[in-house]
């Protein structure tokens, strides 16, 4: 898969980094990382646990490229792709570059992903697999109603301010979690999108996240922040390997938040 292609606005050095970062191809007017390709690493996790058979027929919501291009390649010549996504940019984007390299087997829509595919193109019985590929809150019904029973759907779940792509399997009316990997991905720009205030402290050494609410006063720690230091031995030993969370896969220039702990068992932080 000519994973370069895809990354037309950098170098070859960039698109197949040795360190397995992803590739920034937008930024927002402010600078904030809102399209990319996400990191080969993580990119395989994902598909891996998704447990595609031959033929399957995948939604994916976030689209690229890259990512529907390698789904189509496991799920061989009977298999499809539907891919979603509300940024006209991407999605002009990704049909020219599909249709210069694609297999032909990935059908790229214009929309709000958190609405799913349009009607005509959800198989009967639902998807065999779904993926989203940008940062979720929440799990749109969408998602679930488009899946087939016994169908896995991975996406990355914001939880406490980290992100996790946890793997689900359709039981009924259930989502049951298998399987997470810490990760970090760019954020929702639908219907389901969130803001998350934050303050900087300390000239912009510091950021603090309010996740569950309005930004709150911060005069008396950004105080204390500036007050002597103390240090207090907490008794417990990590192992050089042990992390809490993965390398960000694509949001945020190093150092990034989702990158403590470096380096990562592969993205799979033990908590």
């Amino acid at each position: 898969m000519p994973r370069h292609r895809f990354a037309a606005e950098r170098d070859l050095r960039a698109a197949y980094d040795g360190r397995d970062r992803a590739v920034i191809t937008r930024h927002d007017e402010t600078g904030a990382a809102i399209s990319s390709v996400s990191a080969a690493w993580l990119q395989a996790d994902m598909i891996e646990h998704l447990h595609l058979e031959p033929g399957a027929i995948v939604f994916e919501a976030g689209s690229g490229g890259n990512n529907a291009e390698l789904l189509a390649h496991v799920t061989g010549p009977g298999g499809r792709v539907v891919s979603v996504d509300i940024d006209p940019w991407v999605v002009r984007r990704t049909r020219r570059f599909l249709t210069e390299v694609g297999s032909g087997r990935v059908t790229v829509l214009e929309a709000d992903t958190a609405l799913g595919a349009l009607a005509p193109l959800v198989p009967r019985g639902g998807f065999d697999a779904g993926v989203i590929t940008y940062s979720c809150w929440d799990i749109a019904p969408a998602w679930r109603e488009q899946l087939a029973e016994g169908g896995r759907l991975v996406l990355p779940l914001e939880v406490g301010g980290y992100t996790r792509a946890v793997t689900f399997e359709r039981r009924g009316h259930v989502l049951h979690a298998r399987h997470f990997t810490c990760c970090g991905f760019v954020h929702d720009q639908g219907q389901q999108a969130r803001a998350i205030p934050f303050v900087s402290l300390l000239d912009g050494a510091l950021t603090l996240r309010f996740e569950h609410g309005a930004a709150l006063a911060t005069a008396g720690l950004e105080e204390a922040l500036r007050g002597p230091r103390h240090e207090a031995a907490t008794g417990v030993i990590m192992g050089r390997r042990t992390s809490i969370s993965a390398p960000c896969s694509c949001t945020r220039p190093p150092p990034c938040p989702a990158s403590v702990g470096w380096p990562p068992t592969r993205g799979r932080g033990r908590l």
